[in-house]
């Protein structure tokens, strides 16, 4: 590495969380921030690397910002704070010539746990019972037992070992798809992709775990909810295009599936007018099953890491030499 000042961008609610961790990592770096409003502290040209820290899925105008200097003047590193990398502006990023790093299976214990909130929720009829409380009603509600349920993983990653450790808790059965056979005494059975209608068929909860590809692309469509058990629940914590929405909001209102928890959506935020927010049996939330204060943290010792390696001149961590599209260029992140 050349003596010459290395120039970082990163938010400005990092510099206020990890300031000091920064410059310990690279002595004498200079920090080009980025402000919620979108504007700089300096020019952002030849960066030598920029954080996408979590804190910026929530800030729109930081957002295009980056997207409009990753289009015009790309730094020479980007380091994301998620596994996935399935956005156009990646692809992008990475046919510059720029180095692209992520921070893989993060997110899996945060993401896993919100899994199971909605599983036992459900299988708990812990909605009926709230209702039942608001009305002053003493009403027993039967109850489902987790162990010897079937959990359906889509897209065996980290997250899907994540939930695999936990369903083992709970003596539940697991399969899973994933196109390597993964060595984990969590998963009971492991299919290959193109098995999928075998795992629908055969899961009382299906998880969506894979990435958005060509492949994945409206993946889950009205065959795929129709070869699910009438009383599943599918939960999606993948990206919001594998579903097809038309298809799933006439599933929900013909009771041809049980439920379904929605993490993501076809494009983000959601639109207020959107039927899927009024879809029976339906539960949304705005894309934040992963977002812990610790997993911040986690993200960021991923960047801090990168960073001391490139003040040094080292190989970097965790790079991504391809990512592969559905080509969407607007939407999930």
């Amino acid at each position: 590495m050349s003596s010459t000042q290395l120039r970082i961008g990163v938010t400005a609610e990092l510099i206020r969380r990890s300031a000091e961790a920064l410059r310990s990592a690279a002595p004498g770096v200079a920090l080009i921030t980025l402000h919620p409003d979108g504007s700089w502290s300096d020019d952002p040209a030849d960066l030598d690397g920029f954080f996408l820290s979590e804190d910026m899925y929530y800030l729109p105008e930081s957002l295009r910002s980056l997207i409009t200097l990753l289009s015009e003047r790309p730094p020479r590193w980007l380091q994301t704070a998620s596994t996935g990398v399935d956005h156009a502006f990646y692809a992008d990023l990475i046919a510059s010539g720029a180095m692209l790093t992520n921070a893989p299976g993060v997110h899996g214990g945060p993401i896993a746990e919100y899994v199971f909130a909605h599983i036992l929720s459900r299988a708990k009829s812990l909605p009926g019972h709230a209702e039942n409380q608001a009305a002053h009603r003493w009403q027993p509600i039967e109850s489902t037992e987790l162990a010897g349920q079937t959990l359906g993983i889509v897209g065996y990653g980290a997250i899907g070992a994540a939930i695999a450790k936990r369903a083992a808790a709970f003596e539940m059965r697991t399969i899973g798809t994933k196109r390597r056979p993964p060595h984990d005494p969590n998963l009971h059975t492991h299919l290959q992709p193109d098995r999928l209608y075998e795992l629908l068929a055969d899961s009382d909860y299906v998880v969506l775990c894979c990435p958005l590809t060509d492949a994945t692309l409206n993946l889950i469509d009205q065959a795929a909810l129709a070869a699910m058990k009438p009383q599943s629940m599918l939960i999606n914590v993948s990206r919001g295009r594998v579903v097809d929405h038309d298809a799933l909001l006439t599933a929900l209102r013909s009771g041809q599936i049980g439920a379904a928890v929605l993490d993501v959506a076809p494009y983000e935020p959601l639109a207020p007018d959107s039927p899927l927010w009024d879809a029976p049996h339906c539960v949304i939330t705005p894309h934040d099953s992963c977002h812990v204060d610790a997993s911040y943290q986690r993200t960021t010792d991923f960047f801090l890491e990168n960073l001391s390696r490139l003040s040094k001149g080292e190989p970097l961590r965790w790079l991504v030499e391809d990512t592969e599209l559905s080509n969407p260029t607007e939407g999930d992140i």
